[in-house]
């Protein structure tokens, strides 16, 4: 794939999220574990404009946590282990301007050497909602893949903080998944 076809992939795969999120919340059990265990990394242009739009005294906690970041193509990233700088009681204190890895959250999108992108499903309380609709949507496609993620659903259905485990989506799936959301 060349550049422009990787863009491309990329914001579709974004969109895609996006048009699945719509459909969730975190829940009430949710104690932002994603804010307190996961490395945030930033795209450059996507740093820049956060940085822009950020008031002065959010800026100085962005510039001062922010470091180079590991992964291939990011420009910056803020190790939020211990917990991101900008989660205030629970609640995230740049939320309208908060980065693509905590937009897409619990989604994570991988580079993947033959069809560029992949998209991952990690698991946490929201996502296991992910998981039940997604097994229901496979229900009339497939009956293994059903009753593995029904079994991966009872599993985690009661858990109150992020889990190491997660779920490969296939991106030929994404369309039908969101149009069984929609009719839901």
């Amino acid at each position: 794939m060349d550049r422009r076809q990787l863009f491309e992939k990329h914001k579709w795969l974004m969109s895609k999220t996006q048009s699945i999120l719509k459909y969730y919340s975190c829940p009430e059990s949710c104690n932002a574990s994603c804010c307190k265990h996961h490395i945030i990394d930033f795209y450059r242009k996507e740093y820049e404009k956060i940085l822009k739009n950020l008031d002065k005294e959010s800026a100085n906690i962005l510039t001062s946590n922010a470091v180079k970041s590991e992964l291939e193509g990011c420009y910056k990233a803020i190790n939020a282990v211990v917990q991101c700088p900008f989660l205030i009681n629970s609640k995230c204190r740049i939320y309208d301007n908060r980065p693509e890895a905590c937009r897409k959250f619990p989604f994570v999108i991988f580079p993947d050497l033959e069809a560029g992108f992949g998209l991952t499903l990690l698991l946490c309380p929201m996502s296991v909602n992910i998981i039940y609709d997604y097994a229901q949507w496979y229900k009339s496609v497939n009956s293994s893949t059903y009753s593995r993620l029904n079994v991966l659903y009872e599993q985690y259905k009661n858990m109150d903080k992020n889990n190491d485990i997660n779920i490969q989506m296939k991106e030929y799936n994404l369309d039908s998944f969101i149009e069984f959301l929609d009719r839901k």
